[in-house]
């Protein structure tokens, strides 16, 4: 499983869902190193298309200034408010 943004009960899986909900890939803050050890199909690891663990969450959703918490899966990350 990969990590997820939950918000208002909508699931983002990507880092393209994430940017449009945060209003723009500007907003992202990507994570220092490659996160994958293979990325399918010769793909760029920073691909939009591609699941949040690329994403540093906890920077990128303080950037936001969103308030946040974990939930009982340390990898479900909700906004709340």
């Amino acid at each position: 499983m990969c990590n997820s943004v939950i918000h208002q009960g909508r699931h983002y899986d990507t880092s393209r869902q994430l940017a449009a909900l945060l209003g723009g890939c500007d907003k992202l803050v990507w994570e220092a190193a490659n996160p994958f050890k293979r990325v399918a199909n010769g793909r760029d690891w920073r691909d939009l298309d591609l699941c949040l663990c690329a994403i540093d969450l906890p920077a990128t959703l303080a950037k936001a200034d969103l308030k946040w918490r974990l939930g009982a899966d340390p990898m479900e990350h909700f906004i709340e408010g």
